[in-house]
């Protein structure tokens, strides 16, 4: 299990995240929602410490550790067990998708360049792009790109895996293989935090939703209970206005 406690994040006189607390079991996907600015980005950034937070600490793997304080040897440690995917791929451009994801490998894992190779190849087959193994990333469509960072980030066997918007930066015709992989990847058990506005795919793939609204936890249950019968009114506020209340499941 994965525990986050008293999580508090500002900038300057904004008010991020409030005060989250949050219970992950292994294997659960969590979809986050809820509306722009009320920091579902933020969460994954303070749990994979890309930003500082004010208050709060995180268990993980029988460690507990402060996330309000900078020591690098802590922050090692939870990027060793983090798999983060990001809005907008951070491909390194000089090296190739095989390279890209050996990367973390070599770099945090300490691996010897075979093993790495070897693992490497292992995540880009996985994730369908194996014949891409040697092309770079301006050879690679947007799609193309954001299922080699996630091949990246699966390489880690990461004990959490933070999905940040990943198919936000993609044109509208590259979405449905980004989130076919994503779906692929839960369905193997990986343990993920994911933000989307993709709101049928949460509601399709993740086992349970959480809505944040002024950077408090206002809705937490399956997707079932969160999309069709929400007990805060913000939440209902926000299904109506997206008209979502009801809606057929998604289908990939």
């Amino acid at each position: 299990m994965i525990e986050i406690t008293n999580l508090k994040k500002k900038f300057r006189d904004n008010i991020v995240l409030d005060g989250i607390n949050m219970k992950i079991q292994k294997g659960d996907v969590v979809g986050i929602i809820g509306p722009s600015g009320t920091g579902k980005s933020t969460l994954l950034r303070c749990i994979n410490q890309l930003e500082q937070p004010e208050q709060g600490k995180i268990q993980m793997d029988g460690k507990e550790i402060d996330l309000s304080r900078k020591n690098k040897k802590e922050i090692l440690e939870l990027r060793k067990n983090t798999g983060m995917v990001f809005q907008k791929f951070n491909l390194f451009e000089k090296k190739t998708a095989l390279e890209n994801v050996m990367e973390g490998l070599l770099v945090v894992q300490k691996k010897s360049r075979e093993d790495a190779k070897k693992a490497a190849q292992e995540q880009l087959e996985r994730v369908g792009m194996a014949a891409w193994a040697n092309h770079y990333p301006r050879h690679l469509s947007g799609g193309q790109q954001q299922r080699v960072a996630i091949a990246r980030a699966l390489a880690m066997k990461p004990s959490l895996l933070l999905l940040d918007e990943p198919t936000s930066a993609l044109d509208p015709e590259l979405v449905g293989e980004v989130l076919e992989t994503i779906k692929k990847v839960a369905e193997e058990g990986f343990t993920m935090l994911l933000v989307s506005h993709e709101m049928n795919f949460i509601r399709h793939v993740s086992n349970r939703v959480i809505f944040l609204d002024g950077g408090k936890i206002v809705e937490d249950g399956t997707p079932r209970q969160v999309f069709e019968h929400p007990v805060n009114q913000r939440t209902v506020e926000f299904f109506t206005k997206m008209n979502l209340m009801n809606q057929p499941e998604y289908v990939i």
